[in-house]
């Protein structure tokens, strides 16, 4: 199985959204982990009739989970035990909450986001994918998580000011990661292309514009009628499934070259 990350250069372009749709729509077993530094958003957004009924609780996750770790230096997946919590609407998702306040993550730090990462790696040796939230690009981004994944997708919207503020993270991520792509969010194909083309870094995705299908996943709205034939659920099931294809074929191309001794 493999793990995602995702981030953002400028706040709010759609992170905890695309999360949040992705998940929703993702093939298989997930593990969604709310690691925005500055402030979780998956479970007080996309979860919140949950959250607000008492079926889910912020009270723990990833801080109880460095908390209780800190005296280690790596973590099985069985640490992650109590403080994941199933959605309730969706059996195929579990979910890791976020901090709920800036002090909280830098408490965590860089070895409670190892600790996480290396607990994450091992759920995905033969449990589920997993989908990170990194949220906005910051002195605490969670970067041992960054880079146990399989893929970091920097979320970005199709306008001067986004793709401007986002082009020393795109050189950035680049630079030190092999597989970089962008999520072009609110965008048509053309938008897509035009961004790719500004930062330098190829399209992973693009969503379209549809807000009332995109509070459903950022707020916990009310769905709209007939949310299978509305523009973001088409795009968003047929980017999860070909995410979860992409992704499965390359980690076991890895695993089999391995095995096999390729690069040795």
């Amino acid at each position: 199985m493999a793990i995602t990350a995702v981030i953002s250069a400028l706040g709010a372009p759609g992170v905890s959204t695309t999360v949040a749709a992705l998940a929703t729509a993702w093939p298989g077993p997930l593990l969604a982990a709310d690691a925005d530094p500055v402030r979780g958003a998956l479970v007080p957004g996309w979860l919140s009739r949950w959250w607000v009924d008492g079926r889910l609780t912020t009270e723990t996750g990833v801080v109880t989970f460095a908390a209780s770790t800190r005296r280690m230096t790596t973590v099985p997946a069985e640490g992650l035990a109590g403080h994941v919590h199933a959605v309730p609407h969706a059996r195929h998702i579990r979910v890791l909450p976020g901090v709920l306040h800036a002090e909280q993550a830098i408490a965590i730090g860089s070895d409670g986001w190892s600790r996480l990462a290396s607990a994450l790696r091992d759920v995905t040796k033969s449990g589920p994918d997993v989908l990170v939230d990194a949220g906005r690009w910051c002195p605490q981004t969670p970067w041992p998580l960054l880079n146990a994944a399989d893929r970091v997708l920097l979320a970005v919207r199709p306008s001067l000011r986004s793709c401007s503020g986002s082009t020393d993270l795109a050189r950035y991520l680049t630079d030190r990661y092999q597989r970089v792509e962008l999520a072009v969010l609110a965008a048509d194909s053309r938008q897509a292309a035009d961004t790719a083309q500004a930062l330098g870094v190829p399209v992973g995705f693009s969503l379209p514009e549809d807000a009332p299908s995109a509070r459903v996943f950022s707020d916990g709205a009310e769905q709209p009628k007939h949310l299978h034939r509305r523009p973001l659920w088409k795009a968003i099931r047929s980017t999860a499934r070909g995410l979860h294809r992409q992704a499965h074929v390359t980690v076991r191309f890895c695993r089999d070259s391995t095995r096999a001794g390729v690069g040795e």
